[in-house]
C-alpha cells in the first residue's frame, strides 16, 4: 500500500477516534450512532465487508492450491501483450471490463472472450457507487450491458464494482440482475506504476485461495501506461507456478 494511502487512513482513524471520544463524553447514544455510521461507511469502501449481500472473496474451494489472476478497467491496447503472456503460459484469467473501454476497443474485448477468459462487468463509467443513488447505478449498469451487447460479447454473471465501493442500492441492483459480486484478496497497486520489481514481489506474496487484482486499463484514460503490469506478468506467473499454485478463473 502506498505511503500516502497509509497516511490518509491513519489520519482518518485518528479523527474518528477523536470524534468518538468527544461524543462519549457528551452523549453515549450519539457515540453509538456515530460508530454505526462509521462501520457502514467502512463496509461501503472495504470490499471484504458485505453486510447487505454476499461476495466472492476467494477461490479456496477450487483445488489444493488455487489462485485467480484478475484484471480491472480494460480493455486497452495493453490488454494485448497481457493476453499474449497468458496464452504463452497457458493461464486463464478473469477480466472485469468497463463499458466505455469496450466501446473504444471492441475487437480487444472480443479477443479476451475468444481466448477463453472469463468476463465480468465493471460498470460503464468507472464511477464510485458508494455515494450514488439507485437511478444512477441502474443507468450505469444498463449502459455497461449495452456496451457488452454492441461488441457481441456474452453477458457475464460476475461484477466487480469500481474500486470495490458499493452501497445498499448497488447491492440491491445486482441482486435484481442475478449477478455475483466479486472482490479480491491481494491488490498490489500496479495502477500507480510502482515499478516492475514491486509488482512482482508483492504479487508473489499471494497465498492459496487468494484473488490477485491487476489492471490492464484505466477508468479515466483511453490508453494508460500499463507497461509495468504487462512486463511483470510473466514473472508473476512463473513465480507462482514454481510454488505449486494452480491458476483458476472466477465463476
Amino acid at each position: 500500500m502506498p505511503f500516502k494511502v497509509k497516511l490518509k487512513l491513519f489520519a482518518i482513524g485518528l479523527l474518528g477516534l477523536a470524534v468518538l471520544s468527544t461524543l462519549l463524553m457528551i452523549q453515549p447514544f450519539l457515540a453509538g450512532a456515530f460508530l454505526v455510521l462509521v462501520l457502514i461507511y467502512i463496509e461501503m469502501i472495504y470490499p471484504k465487508w458485505n453486510f447487505f449481500g454476499s461476495a466472492i472473496l476467494d477461490v479456496k474451494s477450487r483445488g489444493a492450491k488455487p489462485v485467480a489472476i484478475t484484471f480491472d478497467d480494460g480493455p486497452s491496447e495493453w490488454t494485448l501483450p497481457i493476453l499474449e503472456t497468458l496464452k504463452n503460459e497457458q493461464v486463464k484469467a478473469t477480466f472485469f471490463l468497463l463499458g466505455s473501454n469496450i466501446d473504444r476497443y471492441p475487437e480487444i474485448a472480443r479477443r479476451i472472450q475468444t481466448d477463453g477468459h472469463t468476463l465480468g462487468f465493471h460498470g460503464e463509467s468507472h464511477t464510485k457507487f458508494h455515494l450514488k443513488g439507485p437511478k444512477f447505478i441502474a443507468a450505469d449498469l444498463d449502459a455497461s450491458v449495452e456496451s457488452f451487447k454492441k461488441a457481441g460479447l456474452l453477458l457475464p454473471t460476475l461484477i466487480r464494482f469500481p474500486h470495490g465501493f458499493k452501497n445498499i442500492f448497488a447491492v440491491r441492483e445486482i441482486k435484481k440482475r442475478n449477478l455475483k459480486l466479486c472482490g479480491w484478496g491481494r491488490g498490489v497497486w500496479d495502477s500507480k506504476r510502482p515499478g516492475v520489481d514491486w509488482i512482482v514481489k508483492h504479487s508473489l506474496l499471494l497465498r492459496a485461495g487468494e484473488i490477485l487484482l491487476l489492471h490492464d486499463g484505466n477508468g479515466a484514460h483511453k490508453n494508460p501506461d500499463r507497461s509495468q503490469t504487462a512486463e511483470a506478468l510473466p514473472q508473476i506467473i512463473k513465480g507462482l507456478r514454481a510454488r505449486g499454485f494452480e491458476f483458476v478463473m472466477m465463476k
